[in-house]
């Protein structure tokens, strides 16, 4: 497979029409090389001036180091991802508890009951 990262509009169509070449971006399967070529020069002037990347765009792009890379898209998730969800929901409920707790000690208090 190869890509060709260019400079258009947004209203044409993806296969169409382009302003510009950026580069092009060549990932060999069998050797796991990724060959990238960027015209940086030209890519900085449209970063520059607002264009906006598609993913594999942006991932080409951060993988020449260009930009930063982006967060990961939902459903990928950093190791301990799941347990660190657990640990805060279960603090949460353990502050919860004592919260409940202190308002149960403090008795009824004036004006707040049910009408």
């Amino acid at each position: 497979r190869f890509f060709k990262l260019v400079a258009c509009n947004v209203g044409d169509p993806q296969k169409g029409k382009f302003m510009e070449v950026l580069g092009s971006y060549a990932p060999t399967v069998k050797t796991n090389v990724k060959e990238i070529r960027l015209r940086f020069s030209r890519c900085k002037f449209w970063l520059g001036a607002g264009a906006t990347c598609s993913r594999m765009g942006q991932d080409v792009l951060s993988m020449s180091g260009l930009i930063p890379p982006p967060p990961p898209i939902h459903g990928r998730r950093t190791a301990g991802h799941y347990q660190r969800l657990h640990d805060i929901a279960e603090k949460r409920e353990q502050l919860h508890q004592a919260a409940l707790e202190e308002y149960h000690a403090a008795g009824p208090i004036r004006g707040l009951g049910a009408r």
